[in-house]
């Protein structure tokens, strides 16, 4: 019945947006809605849903498994959307962690069934992550400037393959 309601309180907003397309599954295990915006699931009890509180300080790892730093922050856009995870990587004991803005489309949450915990995959070398443009954790981008946007997408976000493995030519 909660899964109903919410659905009930979901869709009429979404039928606002009408130049989206948007698809909308409502089962037993809760409401699922997809759009080319981005995704929002809405389930009782579902493990496919984390609380923000959950994501950050969640490991993140590629997918050879080496550590690439965990998750600092999250930026969300004036949709509501996650737009960027804001990662840390480097330093020494947490000092001079260099941090870095990535898109969260280029993230996947995972499952360690060896530790039963969950972990954020992101397809790149150490190297790759090293040579990116960061920040310090004091000197945050302007997110709002479309420019920085375009910068930071391009360079995760290769078209080669959507989530990139090597070094930039």
């Amino acid at each position: 019945m909660r899964s109903l309601w919410l659905a009930l309180a979901i869709v009429p907003a979404l039928a606002l947006t009408a130049s989206a397309q948007v698809k909308v599954d409502i089962n037993r295990d809760g409401v699922q809605i997809d759009s080319a915006a981005g995704r929002l699931t809405a389930a009782a009890g579902s493990s496919a849903t984390f609380r923000s509180s959950k994501l950050v300080g969640m490991g993140v790892k590629n997918s050879k498994g080496e550590d690439l730093g965990k998750i600092e922050d999250l930026v969300i856009d004036e949709r509501g959307h996650v737009r960027y995870a804001a990662i840390s990587f480097g330093g020494f004991l947490g000092f001079n962690n260099k941090y870095f803005a990535v898109p969260w489309r280029a993230l996947k949450v995972k499952h360690d069934t060896a530790s039963n915990s969950h972990f954020v995959e992101l397809n790149v070398t150490k190297e790759y992550l090293d040579a990116a443009q960061g920040f310090p954790s004091d000197k945050w981008p302007d997110f709002a400037d479309p420019e920085m946007n375009k910068k930071i997408d391009a360079y995760w976000l290769r078209e080669e393959s959507k989530t990139p493995t090597t070094l930039p030519r």
